[in-house]
């Protein structure tokens, strides 16, 4: 198959979120990871011969490709690629998986990224049980009235839809739970995935060292009071260098995104 399209802007706003969020579970998203890094297979295959994401139209198929495509297999640059080719052809936990597809749609497409920064790891880090729709709607109104240059134009339909599958795609990749009322399920971050985040955050930004002002930080499930804690016992055993005065955190990574995986779970 084609290489995802390169260019694509992470400032990039669409609602390429209502076709994710609509998917039956992120099973079919890993499936489609590994058959692109798979030479005896195709995402085309995948959707469109074998059906594995159950869609009934070929309009439908090709819609969910180009969203798959361009969120999921989109990569910054070669050190990405190989970063998500190592994790997804490896032993990772299933469980830890759904962090990887988290931060990957987070690097891809800017309004996952605002959601769960802004609204979602917000709400998380305040001690919150649940996260309603009418959470995701505020914002998502606000936003557009503070950025009426963009000229998005959603309606009320397209908001609430985006704020519906955004819980929907959160539930299937077991970050809430419940029907109607979402709860948080706590996510607890290993080790590993902790050294992997800076990894994530570093593609993110990747001229800063200080992981305290990298956009990237609210998404890793730990508390600032927690993190430098963590990353010296860390840094300690080799995974990467760490420099911390007190206010600035400056991380060195010292493996290769290629290999980092082998180093963790070797």
């Amino acid at each position: 198959m084609a290489e995802p399209d390169s260019s694509i802007k992470h400032d990039h706003y669409d609602t390429s979120l209502n076709i994710i969020g609509g998917l039956k579970d992120s099973h079919v998203i890993y499936k489609a990871i590994e058959s692109y890094f798979d030479e005896k297979d195709t995402l085309n295959e995948l959707i469109s011969v074998r059906n594995e994401f159950n869609l009934r139209t070929e309009k439908s198929r090709a819609r969910v490709e180009r969203a798959v495509t361009g969120n999921f297999l989109y990569f910054i640059n070669q050190d990405h690629k190989d970063l998500i080719k190592s994790l997804f052809l490896s032993d990772v936990p299933a469980i830890e998986k759904q962090l990887i597809l988290f931060w990957q749609y987070s690097l891809s497409n800017q309004l996952f990224f605002n959601i769960s920064s802004y609204v979602f790891m917000k709400q998380y880090y305040s001690g919150r049980t649940t996260l309603s729709k009418d959470d995701v709607i505020a914002y998502l109104k606000d936003f557009l009235s503070q950025n009426k240059q963009m000229n998005l134009k959603w309606s009320e339909n397209t908001i609430n839809t985006l704020s519906t599958k955004y819980l929907n795609f959160m539930t299937k990749l077991n970050f809430l739970e419940g029907k109607r009322i979402k709860s948080f399920r706590h996510i607890k971050i290993s080790s590993e995935f902790l050294v992997l985040f800076l990894y994530f955050a570093k593609l993110n930004e990747p001229k800063v060292n200080n992981i305290l002002k990298n956009d990237f930080l609210p998404l890793c499930f730990v508390t600032k009071e927690d993190l430098a804690i963590r990353l010296k016992k860390l840094s300690v055993k080799g995974f990467f260098n760490m420099n911390f005065n007190g206010v600035d955190l400056n991380i060195e990574l010292t493996h290769s995104y290629k290999g980092i995986c082998n180093v963790l779970y070797k």
